[in-house]
Order: structure tokens, then C-alpha cells, then sequence
């Protein structure tokens, strides 16, 4: 008899991330029914989607309902384990979850909000992450920092934590992110289209353009750098979030500089990637950062902030570079480094890679999930003494 799961998320947009997941898991002796908001038009092929309308940000009579539909559906499906993410997803189905007596409650913590949060707003969100947290059985953490943020806030004690191997939110696909399945026409056009000339030297970035993704520094230490290298230019891939701006000088520049090339986000990335000679990834805080190994999957070193959710993603010396956080001039001493020394840019180069299939392959992601799955008793119970390879030891 298969078990019974609810996975939750808040954005129909996530669900994409996660299809391949829970196919896998249907795969492999359970039934998964995934909730989110219908707030995008998305395919759900091969999944089985139950809309539950979640809000992103807080809003009080909303989320009241949102609760009570999800508690009386929660009540009528009898899971025997709920999956909730994100943060407002998450902190609903632990609550409804524990309201319906459902034995195993999991939530996945992916990154902290609140560290970049000021003023009520982190006292709000403080409160939502403990709520949720103290009704579930079981936390997921998607790396090691971000349990040891957790901790030392007091948001979670060592009983409750789980991490699957080495982190992430769910690997990625190490075939797709492959330098050795390149089309090389596709490329190069690509390449052409950006105006990118073979002798480019080119630092590369993929996310939101906001102040907490560091882009405020990073274009600062490319225009320093550019004065003085005009081979250097700057790959920006990603959108402008107006509820976290940057400076406008930097808005300006990045419209504006020569030398910039700002693309919104797109599919393809692996060949964005390939054409980077280094990641730039400045960020104050992540959960775990899926683009710094998609990065590093196609051999490209990267150069990132020492903060919480991106130190995890590299092999210090080894794939990139750790810069303490928020230093503009520590980024740009670094990435002045590589540009100038092509020997240890190749070392990192070759190194990386082999680093990110050894430990985030989304297969091998998959299967260590699954054994956590099957480890857990009928009600739930798993003993982290007993079980300390989904830590990470």
C-alpha cells in the first residue's frame, strides 16, 4: 500500500523545480498530491496539483482562510506525511497539519528571510519561521550554514534537523549542466548575439538584480576593474526587484556601461555559463545557492560572499574563492586575481566540476531523500543519533 504525502509549496512557479522529485518518489511507493496557489499558468505534467490559494506576503484575513481550506483538506486526504517550503507555505501546513493530527509534518527550510530583514518585519518573520518549526517533526536544511543559523538564533534544536548529504534544495542535472554536451554552433551564436569577442574576459551572474544578491558591489568592482582591463566585461542575467533596489547610480550603469551585458532571466543557462570565465557570487544570504554549482557543473570557478547558504556551495581553494561578506574591495581583489593569473583559474576550473557531481548530482539527491522517506516510521519517528548520514557526517 503506498503512503500517502502532501508536498506544499506557496508559488505554482516552484513546482516546476520539483516535478522531477516527486516523480521519483511516486516511483518509488508513494502517493503525492502537491499544494500550491494557481498565481501562474504552468504546466504540471505527470503530477498530481491541488490549488490552495497562499499569499507570498503577509496578509492577515487571507491567510486565515488559506488555513481553514487547507486544515479541512488536510482533514479529508489523511496524509501520512506533509512536505511545506517556502516560508508562508510552510509555516500554514505545519499549523493545519498539526490541527489534523497528521504524523509526520516535514518542513524545508530553504534560506532565512529574516537575515536580511529589518524592524518588525524581522520580528514577524522570526515568529513565523519558530511557529513553524515547533510544529513540525521534522526540519529540513538545505546546508550546513543555514542549520548553524538556525541553531544559533534558536529556531531549531539538533533533534529536529535533517540534512540530506551535502545540501541544496534538490540537486541539479549534472547531464544537462555538462560542458561536454555544448552545441558549439548554439554558442557561438549566442556569443555573437551578445557582442562577446573571443579574447573577452567575462564575469558572470544569474539571479535577481537586488541589494541582498550583492549586485550593488559587484558592479562597483567591475567598473574599478574596468578602468584598467578593457577586455573585462560583466554578464548580468536576471530581473530588477523594485521591493529590494539597488543604488540607482548602479541602475544607471548597468543600463548604460559599455562594457555590461544585462539579459533578463532566460532557459539555457548551461550556455550562459560557458560563456563565464568566473562566477561572481556576492550574495548577504541564501538557503543553498543553485546557481554557483550549476556554475561550477560546467567548469566555471566562482568567487562568492562569505554568507550563509553560498560558503556550502563551493570547495574553498579548490572550486572558488570566499570573500568576507560585503567587502566590495575583497571582491574585487578576487576576481582581479583570476582575471590575472590563468593558471589557478584553470586549477579551479578543472576541480570544479568533478566536486559538483561527486555531491549534487540531482540523482544521488533523489535517492538520499527517499532513504530519509523510508526511514521513518509509520508515525514519524526517525532518530537523528541513528541516521547521521543525512547530516552530512
Amino acid at each position: 500500500m503506498h503512503r500517502k504525502m502532501i508536498q506544499g509549496v506557496t508559488s505554482s512557479l516552484s513546482v516546476v523545480f520539483i516535478r522531477e522529485q516527486v516523480q521519483f518518489i511516486e516511483k518509488n511507493g508513494y502517493q503525492v498530491t502537491v499544494v500550491c496557489n494557481k498565481d501562474f499558468e504552468t504546466s504540471y505534467d505527470g503530477m498530481t496539483v491541488e490549488h490552495i490559494p497562499f499569499e507570498r506576503e503577509i496578509s492577515i484575513l487571507q491567510d486565515i482562510r488559506t488555513l481553514y481550506s487547507l486544515l479541512k483538506y488536510l482533514k479529508r486526504e489523511k496524509p501520512d506525511i506533509i512536505n511545506f517550503s517556502t516560508p508562508k507555505a510552510g509555516l500554514l501546513g505545519m499549523v493545519a497539519g498539526r490541527l489534523a493530527g497528521v504524523p509526520t509534518r516535514i518542513y524545508i527550510q530553504r534560506g532565512l528571510r529574516l537575515e536580511t530583514a529589518g524592524g518588525i518585519k524581522k520580528h514577524i518573520l522570526y515568529a513565523t519561521e519558530k511557529t513553524a518549526c515547533s510544529l513540525s517533526t521534522h526540519v529540513i536544511v538545505v546546508s550546513d550554514s543555514l542549520e548553524r543559523e538556525m541553531v544559533e538564533r534558536k529556531l531549531l534544536t539538533r533533534e529536529k534537523m535533517v540534512r540530506i548529504g551535502k545540501g541544496s534544495s534538490h540537486g541539479i542535472d549534472t547531464k544537462k549542466y555538462d560542458p561536454a554536451a555544448i552545441d558549439w554552433d548554439r554558442l557561438n551564436n549566442l556569443r555573437d548575439e551578445l557582442g562577446i569577442g573571443p579574447s573577452d574576459f567575462i564575469i558572470g551572474y544569474a539571479g535577481r538584480l537586488t541589494r541582498d544578491k550583492g549586485i550593488n558591489e559587484l558592479v562597483e568592482s567591475f567598473i574599478s576593474l574596468a578602468e584598467h582591463r578593457s577586455h573585462v566585461k560583466l554578464l548580468l542575467i536576471g530581473d530588477f526587484e523594485m521591493s529590494d533596489p539597488i543604488e540607482e547610480r548602479n541602475i544607471r550603469s548597468i543600463e548604460s556601461h559599455a562594457r555590461i551585458i544585462h539579459c533578463a532571466y532566460t532557459g539555457g543557462m548551461e550556455y550562459y555559463y560557458s560563456l563565464m570565465d568566473v562566477f561572481a557570487l556576492p550574495t548577504y544570504r541564501e538557503g543553498f545557492s543553485n546557481v554557483s554549482i550549476e556554475a561550477q557543473a560546467m567548469g566555471v570557478p566562482v568567487v562568492t560572499f562569505d554568507s550563509t547558504g553560498a560558503r556550502d556551495t563551493i570547495d574553498p581553494r579548490r572550486t572558488g574563492i570566499i570573500v568576507k561578506s560585503n567587502d566590495a574591495k575583497g571582491l574585487r581583489d578576487a576576481l582581479e586575481a583570476l582575471i590575472d593569473n590563468g593558471v589557478k583559474r584553470k586549477a579551479l576550473s578543472g576541480a570544479a566540476r568533478k566536486f559538483i557531481v561527486d555531491n549534487f548530482d540531482r540523482q544521488y539527491m533523489h535517492h538520499e531523500l527517499l532513504k530519509f522517506y523510508d526511514s521513518l516510521g509509520k508515525r514519524g519517528e526517525y532518530d537523528v543519533e541513528e541516521n547521521d548520514e543525512y547530516l552530512g557526517a
